[in-house]
């Protein structure tokens, strides 16, 4: 199972902030030597661009497993994915969650392949499993910050690359 890496610039501020080089003024920019030491004192833009960079894969058998016992019988999970940054740290794992009355996409954290001490990070996963709510650190939220892209990247991928599947027919 082939891996993905993501890589992620967050921002708290507006989309103008996400630039890896903004400059604060057009006479800023214009002189080298006040543009480094000008544009963190006289700029008021929100904070600095934080990159993350992320494992992105399905879930391994072992995850999977680990997630299966916590869910209730009643719920089937599917298209698993796990977002860590090492296999033995913490893991974000978002889950396609079906059962009476509820197809939702549930987040739960976990260390480790084996997801030791899981916790439900939103109320879905803490509706369809036995695992405690819990109130994620700052790294871990990063993590499942990017669940929903690695979801999208493994199961529904961008209609105008279509990739995979050109990638496939060379293989044979």
């Amino acid at each position: 199972m082939a891996g993905a890496l993501l890589l992620a610039a967050c921002s708290s501020g507006d989309e103008a902030a996400t630039s890896s080089s903004a400059a604060p003024s057009s006479s800023s920019a214009s002189s080298s030597s006040s543009s480094s030491s000008s544009s963190s004192s006289a700029d008021p833009s929100p904070e600095p661009t934080k990159i993350v960079a992320v494992l992105c894969d399905e879930a391994t058998e072992e995850s999977v497993a680990a997630l299966d016992a916590a869910v209730s019988d009643d719920f089937t999970i599917s298209q698993v994915v796990d977002v860590r940054t090492d296999d033995e740290g913490m893991h974000a794992i978002l889950a396609f969650v079906e059962g009476p009355g509820l197809a939702v996409l549930a987040q739960w954290t976990g260390e480790g392949l084996e997801l030791a001490n899981l916790a439900a990070a939103d109320e879905f996963a803490a509706q369809v499993s036995g695992a405690p709510m819990a109130t994620p650190d700052e790294a871990t939220q990063d993590l499942l910050g990017q669940t929903v892209t690695c979801y999208t990247t493994l199961f529904a991928p961008d209609e105008s690359g279509d990739n995979k599947k050109d990638k496939d027919k060379d293989k044979e």
